[in-house]
This record gives structure tokens, sequence and C-alpha cells, in this order.
């Protein structure tokens, strides 16, 4: 096998750290355009819908990655399916940078957005799967970091470039992390619950047994207990499922429609409202809220299996509610005096270390604890193509609507649908810290309440 040669130590960093890259594929090619439309708008004459499309385009790929990615890996093992997003992620991003027009532009981003939702859902199946329990929390909280930290990437990139105005080398740069993930995957092995439920029960027991679990015979007989005939889609709406399903979709449509993905999309457009002069200056201040973005998840990683899920989601939502109202009465204001672009960028700031030790990491933690294991795949699949479609309905809309609706009530309505995400994770999120995957789908089945899946 791949991991012959590693120490147990040795494979838990590379768990920890190669799936991770599937994270930084999604971040960097999803953001870089933020600091890439200027440049790429002059190029093509691009109007406002012709720009949504271009930044839209790779959500759509991603929306049609997300559902095929649960029937996919099935099939073939997540192994191999992220080495395929590793693929598609090159092709993809180099496409983008060769492309001599419009056209081809959006369908390079499309082909892009496909690797990113396939790695959005099979990273963390992967992780959560492979990740001995009390490590589970952290190193699925790693792929959302590494979404931070490419989405940060991608801005000190747009900020080097942009002098030059090169949007050409800073999609191109989006390649690397895809043939990370195909060379990467390489030394570690398939998941052992995969393994298990394909039969491959001695190869189970060797990856079990190489992370250090003591009781690698028992899990191998419980995983093998509740494997079955593959499971139709109509099995997410059961009765006994329908609560995780709804649970999971709920968080990411939560998560999307926060007004996150606009922030982030076209943070420099909005620095522009409110008062900063200068494309170097709008993206410079756009990094700074990715560097903001990176610590705040870097903090939520570290604490997220010691002080659980839920006080970090109802947490960081709590602010999150907060600093939207403060930005949306700040905006109210824009142009008006010179203090309002201080407010404005210390609530953005604020607004996105909040969701990033919560309404970040939270979701993708969650989707992979709490479906059961003959239809997690599928239920991930659901999850992940929620949350791509919500976001794209933001991206797609977001200058549109600022400009029907105006900048301030448009962030009022994202405050509002915080203030709903925050009642819904009260009522509906579970506990499930350092609850093995196997408890948590023994309650599910049982009929305990979601709130209490996590309990013993």
């Amino acid at each position: 096998m791949s991991t012959a040669g590693l120490s147990q130590k040795q494979l838990l960093i590379l768990l920890g750290a190669i799936p991770a890259l599937g994270g930084l594929l999604v971040g960097y090619n999803t953001a870089v355009v933020a600091g890439a439309l200027e440049f790429i708008a002059k190029d093509f004459s691009l109007k406002t819908v012709g720009q949504e499309l271009v930044v839209t385009s790779i959500l759509v790929g991603a929306l049609i990655g997300a559902f095929l990615s649960g029937p996919l890996t099935d099939k073939l093992g997540q192994r191999l399916v992220i080495q395929l997003a590793g693929l598609i992620c090159l092709v993809g991003a180099i496409g983008c940078a060769l492309s001599p027009n419009e056209t081809t532009l959006i369908i390079f981003r499309g082909l892009l957005g496909i690797a990113c939702g396939v790695a959005t859902m099979v990273a963390p199946l992967y992780v959560a799967e492979t990740a001995p329990a009390k490590w589970r929390g952290a190193f699925v909280s790693a792929v959302q970091l590494a979404i931070t930290a490419g989405i940060f990437l991608s801005y000190c990139t747009d900020y080097l470039l942009s002098p030059a105005g090169n949007w050409k080398a800073m999609m191109g740069i989006g390649a690397i992390p895809g043939a990370g993930l195909i060379a990467g995957m390489l030394l570690l092995p398939e998941s052992p619950r995969w393994l298990a439920v394909n039969g491959k029960l001695d190869e189970a027991r060797i990856v079990l047994e190489k992370l250090g679990n003591k009781e690698a015979e028992d899990e191998i007989v419980s995983i093998s207990e509740n494997k079955g005939e593959t499971a139709a889609w109509s099995e997410l709406f059961s009765e006994k499922v329908r609560p995780a399903a709804i649970t999971a979709s709920g968080l990411f449509l939560v998560q999307n429609l926060s007004g996150i993905d606009g922030v982030l999309y076209y943070a420099p457009a909005i620095f522009k409202l409110v008062g900063f002069e200068g494309t170097s200056a709008q993206i410079l201040a756009t990094a700074g809220l990715g560097a903001v973005n990176v610590i705040a998840t870097i903090v939520a990683t570290g604490f997220i299996d010691k002080a659980g899920r839920r006080p970090l989601l109802l947490g960081g939502l709590c602010v999150m509610v907060v600093s939207l109202a403060i930005l949306s009465a700040t905006l109210m204001f824009a142009g008006s005096a010179p203090w309002v672009s201080a407010v404005a960028a210390t609530s953005l700031a604020l607004f996105v270390a909040a969701f990033a030790v919560s309404l970040g990491p939270i979701p993708y933690v969650i989707m992979s604890e709490i479906f059961p294991q003959r239809v997690r795949s599928m239920g991930m699949s659901l999850a992940a193509a929620s949350a791509w479609g919500c976001n794209m309905v933001v991206t797609v809309s977001f200058l549109s609507m600022m400009e029907m609706m105006g900048q301030a009530n448009l962030f009022w309505l994202y405050c509002a649908i915080c203030l709903a995400g925050l009642v819904f994770s009260y009522l509906r999120v579970p506990e499930t810290n350092n609850c093995s995957l196997e408890d948590i789908e023994k309650n599910l089945m049982e009929g305990v309440p979601s709130r209490y899946l996590g309990k013993k």
C-alpha cells in the first residue's frame, strides 16, 4: 500500500495536509476573479451582466460537480475522485489563462467549477471517514482553512499582478493546487470505511491500525454491519435520514445566503463604494479581509474539537448579525463623511472573522458527520450542491441587486438571513464533538432528535 513506508505521525500529518489542497483549489479559483474582473471586463468590453456571467460560471460547474461527486465516489473511491478533481482543475485553470475571448473563459471557468464542486464534497468526506474521531473536527476544518488560505493567496496574487493588469497569470496560477492533489494523494490510502463497505476488509483493517485505531476490528465489524445495497436518492428523505439532510442543507443555505460570497467576490467594488480610491488600494483592502479570514479560521480549527461545534456556530452567528447591522447602517451614509470608510471596513472585517469561526468551517464538519454510512456520499453531495446553488444565486445577482436595492438595503437583507440562520442552528444543529461516526449513526437510526444526535 502507499502508506507502507510511513509512520503513524507522518500519515496523520499528510492526512491533514494533502486533502486540504482541495480547499486551496476551491478558495483560490473562486476568489481570484475579485481582482481579475476589472481587467477582464476591460479586455473583453463586458457590461454588468457579462461580468456576473464570468464570475458565476465557475459556480454553475461547481453545482454540477457536487451532484456528480456522490455517485462517482461510491463507484471509484474517494482517493481516485480527489485526484480526478485535481486533473480537472489543472486543465481548467490553464484553459482560463489561455482564453482568447469571453465565451472560452466562461467555458473553462465552468470546467474549473466542476473540480471545485467535487473537491468541496469529497475532501471533507475522505478526511472524516479516515481521521481518528479525536482529530476529525480539526482535520475537516483544515479543508475550510485551506479554502480561506486560497482566497487570501488569490487576493495577494491579484494585488501583485494588478499593476500590469495580468489577469491571465492570476488565473493560471490556480492550476498549482490541482497538480498537488494529483501527486499528493498517491501517498495516502483509500478511506477505510469505503474499503470495508466494498468488501476489502483486510485493507481497511491495515489502514485503521496504521492510523492508531486500537479497536480496528470492532470498527470494521460495525462498518460491515451498516453496509448494504447502494442507496437511492429518495432514501435521503426517509423519516430517519431527513433530519440530517435538512440540517446539513439548511446550514449551507444559511452559509451562502449570508452574503459572504458577495463580500469575498466583489470586495473591491464594495470598498470603492465606501470611499477607497484606486484599484490597488481596493485590492489591498480586500487582501486584508482575506488575512482576517485565514487567521480566524486558524483559531476555529484549534478550538473546534475543544469548544464543540454548537458554541462556535451560535456565537459566530450572533456576531455576524451585529456586524451586518452596523455595516448596513453605515452604508446609508456612504460618501458623506470620512469615518464611513473606517467603520464599514471594520464591520466587514468583523463579519468575515465571525463567519470564519462559525458558518465557514462548521457546516463542512457537520455534514461529514451526521449522515449514515449508507447514504453519506449522496447526503454530502446534496449539501454541497445546496451550497454551490446558493453561492451561484448570490453571486449572479449581487451587482444587479446592489444597483436595484442600494448597498445598505442589500446588507440589511443579509442581516435578516443570518438572524434566521441563528434560530435554525439553535433548533436543528447537533453537537457531534468527539463522537464516532457509528455512534452518531446509531442515535440517528434510533430516532434521537437532530439537536442531540452526537450525545451518547
